[in-house]
């Protein structure tokens, strides 16, 4: 399975880097009916090229037609993809069903936005918008036909997370004395995902939908999330303390020092994995 996976690992990656600036028909007609070549040089690329993560550790990193320097988005992509999709089917425990290709897809979808969300602190227009259509499709999919109640929790974790967002915006100016943002687009926008799939997570765990259901998950996922964050803005704190220096700052790929943006859309990213495996267990410990 993990074999499987690796071979439609790249694919992520070209989704990342040829619909970052949005689709057009020529990108589409690309990306459907022509072959990989390299970025740099434009040279096809050939079967032998383009083997998940034997190619680019037996050229070493590097393109075998002009040299230049292959990102490390590639195998780190390949590698993540590959564990999706093992940790995807032992958590349903099943193959080839509609909802473990469902599932794969959500985690894919989702897997690309925090890779690409770490690396451009922004979030992918493609990746997203794929992402809400798989969302209301796997709704379609249930029984009884749960898009209203997709609609309700939507609307219920949209109006939470901004009303966290003028708050904490509300709270810093009159603080500190100036303008800032906590919650950007991203986090907001991820409220409306979470809203969305939460009928398909509770039909998959055999729990009831209703008002105070959706207050408790809000509590529980806010909480995780925010734990999360704590967790990378410690570990980003000492990074910056022991490792950050002039030389490194220097580097091409360092774009924003490491203290000035934390971004905490993977932190909701991770924390909506980690609930979506066990929602019962998180709410049974905290309301007893």
């Amino acid at each position: 399975m993990i074999i499987l996976w690796l071979l439609f690992g790249s694919l992520g990656s070209v989704i990342l880097t040829r619909f970052a600036d949005g689709v057009t028909r020529t990108k589409l007609r690309g990306f459907f009916f022509w072959f990989s070549q390299c970025p740099h040089c434009e040279h096809r690329l050939r079967a032998k090229n383009l083997i998940p993560l034997v190619s680019y550790f037996f050229q070493g990193g590097k393109c075998r037609y002009c040299g230049a320097k292959i990102s490390w988005i590639y195998p780190i992509l390949e590698i993540l993809s590959a564990w999706i999709f093992l940790w995807t089917y032992i958590w349903l425990q099943d193959f080839w069903t509609v909802f473990i290709v469902f599932w794969i897809l959500t985690n894919r979808l989702l897997l690309l936005l925090l890779v690409y969300d770490i690396q451009k602190y922004e979030l992918h227009m493609s990746t997203r918008t794929l992402l809400v259509a798989t969302g209301v499709i796997g709704n379609l999919l249930l029984p009884n036909w749960n898009l209203w109640n997709a609609l309700f929790a939507s609307i219920a974790f949209i109006g939470v997370f901004l009303l966290i967002y003028l708050f904490a915006k509300r709270y810093v100016k009159i603080r500190f004395k100036t303008k800032q943002e906590w919650f950007w687009e991203g986090d907001i926008y991820l409220a409306l995902i979470v809203g969305i799939y939460l009928p398909i997570i509770l039909w998959h765990q055999n729990m009831l939908f209703s008002g105070s259901m959706i207050i408790k998950i809000l509590i529980v996922f806010v909480l995780m999330s925010s734990v999360i964050w704590l967790i990378r803005a410690g570990i980003q704190f000492l990074l910056a303390k022991f490792l950050w220096s002039k030389k490194l700052s220097k580097l091409s790929y360092i774009t924003i020092s490491p203290l000035k943006v934390i971004p905490f859309f993977p932190a909701m990213i991770i924390a909506f994995w980690i609930l979506t495996w066990k929602w019962q267990f998180f709410i049974t410990l905290l309301f007893r």
